[in-house]
This record gives structure tokens, C-alpha cells and sequence, in this order.
């Protein structure tokens, strides 16, 4: 997946109350008689954040295909998989006999097809914070349990909050957001980072950080004297395979000091999620805002 169709615009966390979107996807489609969910009964997901909303929701019983990067929860791994991400199978979608096809907007080209073969789409926006919360709205009102997916919401958006309050009035750091680097990546000449007005920045604002690099390009790659120029006071490296593989970050923390001159703070996530812009992404601003302000009381 290309890192850049990821995050396009910066949201402001006034936006998340979302009231209007709220009210509008609780409309969309009420629960059938006796409280059964109504809507979709079967679901293809075309991309790992979706797939972690729907069985967040608790609809894994209607998905009917995933892609193969669909790897959580260890549910989705027992679907069938219908291709990857800008690659699936039509034949296999179709052979899904969805009711619900699930995308992102960078997967127009796609959903063009699909629209051909007459299969009902939904497209999510997962390039915002907001967009994430939206989209949760959205497939709730799609498959008839608009009220889980509001309280799904709100739960997320509780926890922003509380790191807001943890985090409030404290100094913001510099932070370099290391994005991309796989385990096994021992090199630091070319260092991919995260750049201006997208999800990732959300995230480090939000976390009660700064972004170091002050450029206007979405997701840089810096050298080691493009890191020194950026001065940051805390670099934090997301590394997605690591706890998966079962690596020591430690000696991802001493790459670092190879750089002459270099002085900031080094901290690596390594869980699966950091990836992910979907219900987990709370794990990772909570990850974040630990690292970038280990003074404050975590939970």
C-alpha cells in the first residue's frame, strides 16, 4: 500500500463531535423488530481498517470475503480472500455473492467496476481522524446497527479526549514520526517520515507532540543530515512487523545514535496496528502520547 494515499487534510478536534453525520447514519436504516440488526448480511471488505470495523462491531459473522491483508482480528484470517488491496478478484468478489462491497476512496478505480457488475458499494474516507469515526457511522447505518456504531464512536473518541486532558498545557516536543520501515531495515541513509496535514500529524498533535519536519510535503524521505536539520526532540519509529516477528527494538533505538550529532529521545511501536487507520488507531495515539510525554500518568 502507498503510504501517501493514506492521509490527504488535517482535521481539528472540534470536528469530532460529528452531530449532524451522527444523526444523519442513525437514520439511515433503523434495527428490524426485536432488535435484530437489519442491512448488509454480506459483506466483502476490500482493505484491513474496514474489516477491523465490522468486527468491531460485532458483524463477523456477515463477512463473506476479505483481502489478504486482512489479518485482525484472527477471525478474518479464516475468510476467504478475494486478492489484495488495489487487486482483487472480481470473479471472486462476485463469487462472494456480496450484498456490501467496503472500500476506500483511493480504490475508485475499483469501485467503477464493481458499479459495472451492479454490486452495491460503500466508500470510507480513512484519510482524516475524522474520516475513521465517519466511516464508522456509515457502516453502522449500513448494516442496520446504527446504535453500536455510535457507541463505538463515541468510545473512541472518549479515549481522544482523555489523552487531550492528560496532555493539556504541557510543552509540545518536536517529534519525527519514522513511517514504513520493516523489520530487517538495518539502513537509516533515506528515512521515511511523516509529513504535513494528514492522519499521521493528527495523530502526534493530538498525542500533545509537534511535527519536526516542517515542510509541505506529505511523507518525506530525510537523510541522516535532513534528520539533524529537522532537530527533533523525540523520534518515534512505527515498525509494524516487529512485535509480529518477535524482534528487539533495542537495537533499532542504537541506529539512531550512529548519526553524529543526533540527541533526541528514540521510542519504537511495533504492533500490528500502527498501520491501521481504523478502531485500533486509539491504541496508537495512547502509544504516542506515552512516548512523547512519559511524565504524564498513562493507564
Amino acid at each position: 500500500m502507498v503510504l501517501r494515499r493514506w492521509v490527504l487534510a488535517a482535521v481539528v478536534l472540534a470536528a469530532f463531535g460529528g452531530s449532524a453525520a451522527l444523526k444523519r447514519a442513525i437514520a439511515g436504516r433503523p434495527e428490524a423488530p426485536g432488535g435484530a440488526p437489519a442491512g448488509a448480511a454480506r459483506i466483502v471488505s476490500l482493505a484491513p481498517s474496514l474489516t477491523e470495523i465490522v468486527f468491531e462491531l460485532g458483524l463477523g459473522d456477515r463477512v463473506a470475503a476479505v483481502t489478504r491483508y486482512c489479518t485482525y482480528p484472527p477471525e478474518a484470517r479464516s475468510k476467504p480472500q478475494v486478492g489484495g488491496y488495489y487487486d482483487p478478484s472480481y470473479e471472486a468478489v462476485t463469487a462472494a455473492r456480496p450484498d456490501l462491497v467496503l472500500m476506500l476512496t483511493e480504490q475508485e478505480e475499483v469501485r467503477r467496476e464493481f458499479a459495472k457488475l451492479g454490486l452495491r458499494t460503500l466508500t470510507a474516507d480513512h484519510f482524516t481522524v475524522r474520516g475513521v469515526l465517519d466511516s464508522i457511522l456509515a457502516i453502522g447505518a449500513a448494516c442496520g446497527c446504527p446504535e453500536r456504531a455510535a457507541a463505538l464512536r463515541e468510545r473512541l473518541e472518549s479515549r481522544i479526549r482523555d489523552i487531550g486532558r492528560r496532555t493539556a498545557g504541557r510543552p509540545r516536543p518536536r517529534v519525527l514520526l519514522s513511517i514504513g520501515r520493516m523489520a530487517g531495515d538495518a539502513s537509516l541513509n533515506r528515512v521515511t517520515v511523516c509529513g504535513r496535514k494528514g492522519y499521521f500529524e493528527e495523530l502526534l498533535e493530538l498525542a500533545g507532540g509537534t511535527n519536526a519536519f516542517e515542510g509541505e510535503l506529505e511523507f518525506p524521505s530525510l537523510s541522516a543530515e535532513g534528520i539533524l536539520q529537522a532537530d527533533p526532540d523525540v523520534v518515534i519509529e512505527l515498525w509494524p512487523d516487529l512485535k509480529e516477528k518477535g524482534l528487539d527494538p533495542e537495537p533499532v533505538r542504537k541506529q539512531w545514535s550512529t548519526i553524529p550529532g543526533f540527541r533526541g529521545r528514540v521510542h519504537v511501536i511495533g504492533e500490528s496496528y500502527v498501520m491501521v487507520p481504523g478502531p485500533r488507531m486509539a491504541l496508537l495515539l495512547e502509544d504516542l502520547a506515552r512516548a512523547i510525554h512519559p511524565e504524564v500518568v498513562h493507564d
